[in-house]
């Protein structure tokens, strides 16, 4: 389904005719596309395809470098690199791009709603499929922004060039959402699962899983346990046996899947190896740090001499360190290495001695990694379970179910954790949980959402640590620092700044606290 969008230029022509495509990219009423448009069934396909392409993509993976568990390289001033080190700025160009994307789809998804009744043909169980999607599209859009943001104007309809909406207040979009997904869910309109091209779209169970995460995200726990449950008992879903393959092209449309972001080679692409190391082609531009390899437990004992033995694997699954296959070499990132991935070699290097292995398909994309084009995984059934848990941990509600959700995604083949046991408190499995959401949902664009709901964004205030190697002079295990300190402002840092373009065309708009 996404995966064709690029190729109708029909759709180009459209959408260039009908608005800018700067700030809340609003499109004048009138507009060309409400009167030669909105004819055909295929017109209202299109129209919400190009909402689709509004998705998040691979700035998720950015966006988990600018936390606690990873490092973002610096990029040039206004990077996620500025807003890791806590220097965040409302002109920052990375910040602002997502407020544009989203908006972007926002605009796209009103402009089905509103016109999509104009077409006096069509399949009516099709037409009313597609409303939802959109419908469904813009309930995502909100909930990435109120959850970054706070409050936001909220804008259900398309609108003339020169309105200027002001801020509503977040519990206001938050309940709007609810109100939406539940709607959308009792309509019935979206299907358990599509077939062939139409892989990819919306679905009931993806409306009931974006319903648990804004509950969990605004501590509805009630409803986001109850929506988790839903999605549970839907007999549609369950967690894919491979933890490796789920990122790669033998996982894609597997059944854990809920939700993606659908690309193609002849439609959407990406650089498959641009994130990851330099031996691959990549640019280090997101790596883990020490602190994310301190999260992950130990299936044994603890051997002195290599800090990856007994270790869960999800660590290595995730992240190439040191004496690890990566593509047709052995990655060695120390400083004695003699390969380019020795650490502060290059720019395209790593600098803390990690690199991101989650997403990497080397057999796949070698041939041509520019092609690169493994599905990016938006919602997905281990963290459906993991919201369940947490939901039943935060009501005191805690049974056995608690246990095998939690449970299930430990012991997921090839992970195979430890089973926590019984008899835990509620403190004890909320620590547990947080901990499990950490390590499994690693550069999957989880963690500034969770960190900020947890209210943690202490935990990375100080010097950034890597790898730990054994330094040549003192043959010594010695852990790798380079004096790169970071900061978090509780005041201020957990809502991200209005970005400025807006703030200076748009005096309704309500700048958040100490920007």
């Amino acid at each position: 389904m996404i995966k064709y969008i690029s190729r109708f230029s029909i759709l180009l022509f459209i959408f260039a005719l009908v608005g800018c495509e700067d700030g809340l990219d609003l499109i004048p009423t009138g507009s060309v596309s409400e009167k030669i448009y909105w004819q055909r069934e295929k017109d209202a396909e299109l129209a919400v395809n190009a909402a689709y392409n509004c998705l998040d993509d691979w700035n998720l993976i950015d966006m988990d470098g600018s936390t606690d568990i990873a490092y973002h390289a610096a990029s040039g001033t206004g990077s996620f690199f500025d807003v890791g080190a806590g220097n965040i700025d409302p002109t920052n160009w990375a910040i602002t791009d997502m407020w544009i994307k989203y908006y972007r789809g926002i605009r796209r998804a009103n402009d089905v709603i509103k016109n999509i009744d104009l077409i006096q043909s069509g399949d009516a169980e099709t037409m009313a499929r597609i409303k939802a999607e959109a419908r469904f599209l813009r309930a995502y859009y909100y909930t990435q922004l109120t959850s970054l943001w706070g409050g936001v104007p909220l804008i259900l309809e398309p609108l003339t060039i020169n309105v200027h909406t002001a801020t509503t207040d977040k519990a206001t979009i938050v309940e709007f959402v609810i109100n939406e997904l539940n709607d959308i869910i009792s309509s019935n309109a979206l299907p358990l699962s599509y077939v062939g091209d139409n892989i990819g779209r919306a679905t009931k169970g993806a409306a009931y899983a974006l319903l648990a995460r804004v509950a969990i995200r605004n501590d509805m726990f009630n409803v986001a346990r109850d929506a988790a449950k839903a999605v549970m008992d839907l007999g549609v879903y369950e967690l894919y046996p491979d933890y490796v393959k789920l990122f790669q092209y033998a996982g894609e449309n597997c059944k854990e899947v809920i939700f993606d972001r659908q690309y193609s080679i002849g439609g959407d692409i990406h650089d498959a190896f641009n994130h990851s190391s330099a031996s691959l082609g990549g640019g280090s531009y997101v790596e883990p740090n020490r602190y994310l390899l301190k999260k992950y437990e130990y299936k044994g004992l603890v051997n002195p001499n290599d800090p990856y033995e007994n270790l869960d694997p999800r660590f290595g699954f995730t992240c190439y360190y040191t004496g690890q296959p990566c593509g047709n070499t052995i990655y060695n990132s120390w400083p004695n290495s003699t390969t380019v991935d020795r650490v502060n070699s290059s720019e395209w290097s790593t600098d803390y001695g990690f690199n991101v292995r989650k997403w990497v398909d080397y057999e796949g994309d070698v041939a041509n990694p520019a092609n690169g084009s493994i599905n990016m995984i938006l919602i997905r059934y281990a963290d459906v379970l993991l919201m369940y848990a947490e939901s039943k941990i935060e009501l005191n509600q805690i049974d056995q179910s608690v246990y095998d959700a939690i449970n299930a995604v430990r012991q997921r083949p090839t992970v195979e954790m430890p089973a926590i046991t019984t008899g835990k408190t509620q403190a004890q499995l909320r620590a547990i949980v947080r901990n499990e959401r950490t390590v499994e949902f690693a550069f999957e664009g989880l963690r500034t959402f969770d960190v900020n709901r947890w209210k943690i964004g202490e935990d990375k205030i100080g010097v950034v640590q890597g790898c730990d190697y054994i330094d040549a002079t003192t043959g010594k295990w010695t852990v790798l620092t380079r004096g790169y300190t970071r900061t978090f402002r509780t005041d201020r840092d957990y809502l991200w700044p209005i970005p400025q373009s807006e703030i200076e065309i748009n005096e309704n708009i309500t700048q958040n606290p100490n920007y």
